[in-house]
């Protein structure tokens, strides 16, 4: 054999043992592929939601109306400064707890004891030109009853009798308003008056706050009155005393309607610790029970197409029902159309959920 059909022959043998191998190889690579294909199949697969559900009821609704007021105090009077003279005395400070009839300050009394005493000596000589008025009519001074009446107006008014008895009257009563008295008990506050200055400085002495009753007034809609009447309670939580609550009874009811369409209600509240302060704002939850009501968790409800919708819980699968919610508190809704009781809702992992998904449930409430 020559050299060149051995070459030939050699070539010819290396290509048959290349497709050999060739062919042997290929299934392996494959089977490997379409097992990678499966993986990846498997981990992309959809987990199903676990849910959590709860029945609907029937049974007794509390309803919660929810709105925001200030606490005022029960009983306040301002003490005025009546008369114009100088200040001499404050009794009192703001916070101070006072009595009715308890001395808050002094006003200097020279000028007002001056003019008290000029008024009574105006008055003494005129009731002495009304008897000499009366001798001139011909009656007996000492006799009044028997004088009549249109004669008896006639002389006082001549004799000037009736003008003393009502300057000496005023006299007396500015005399008196010198010395500041409580009108009420309470608390002082808003002080103003100082010592040693004119009265005329300031717009008023103080102002006293009876606070052993409290007062909050609140708004709510005209729709909401039907659940509320005087005599109900309600609770007050204020937002400076976070935690605590307390017990108040509404005593009033707005009549009217304003523009807006609210209502004004006032609650009053005792205040006996004194940890309430007027101008204190507040939480009001009035709370009413309503029988014969569908209920469900507010968690149940969510917005599809701009529609209230709830997912029932049915064989497994999570089906979209359009509802009609009525009232709500803080936790529940009742339902007015769309449920019946004893139904499943879904009331977590809802949000996501689609008519008919598979879901599992984890847990009832």
């Amino acid at each position: 054999m020559t050299p060149t059909l051995r070459n030939l022959t050699s070539l010819m043998a290396f290509a048959v043992l290349a497709v050999a191998i060739t062919a042997c190889s290929t299934p392996a690579k494959a089977d490997a592929n379409d097992a990678t294909a499966m993986s990846k199949t498997t981990d992309t697969r959809e987990t199903v939601p676990q849910v959590t559900v709860a029945n609907v009821l029937h049974g007794t609704f509390e309803s919660e109306l929810v709105s925001n007021g200030r606490l005022e105090a029960g009983e306040s009077a301002l003490v005025p400064l009546t008369v114009s003279e100088m200040i001499t005395r404050v009794d009192v400070q703001e916070g101070q707890r006072v009595d009715k009839g308890q001395l808050l300050g002094q006003l200097e009394s020279f000028n007002l004891q001056r003019r008290l005493d000029n008024a009574q000596n105006a008055f003494d000589k005129a009731v002495m030109d009304l008897e000499d008025q009366l001798v001139s009519m011909g009656y007996d001074a000492a006799d009044t009853s028997r004088i009549p009446a249109n004669m008896m107006k006639m002389a006082r008014i001549r004799s000037g009798y009736n003008s003393a008895a009502t300057a000496l009257s005023e006299a007396r009563r500015n005399l008196s308003l010198a010395t500041i008295t409580a009108p009420i008990g309470g608390v002082v506050s808003n002080l103003e008056a100082k010592a040693n200055n004119p009265a005329s400085a300031f717009k008023s002495f103080c102002t006293i706050i009876g606070n052993r009753t409290m007062q909050v007034s609140f708004q709510l809609l005209e729709s909401e009155m039907t659940h509320l009447s005087p005599g109900q309670q309600v609770a007050v939580q204020p937002f400076a005393l976070s935690g605590r609550s307390f017990t108040g009874t509404v005593t009033a009811v707005n009549p009217t309607i304003d523009a807006s369409g609210m209502v004004k209600v006032t609650a009053t509240l005792p205040n006996d610790a004194g940890v309430l302060m007027d101008g204190m704002n507040a939480k009001i939850v009035v709370k009413k029970s309503l029988p014969d009501c569908l209920v469900i968790p507010k968690t149940a409800v969510i917005y599809r197409q701009n529609r209230k919708v709830v997912f029932v819980h049915q064989n497994g699968k999570a089906i979209w029902t359009y509802v009609e919610t009525g009232l709500e508190n803080t936790t529940s809704v009742t339902i007015t159309s769309g449920l019946e009781a004893r139904q499943e809702v879904i009331v977590s992992n809802n949000a996501d959920l689609a008519h008919e998904s598979p879901v599992t449930v984890g847990r009832e409430q």
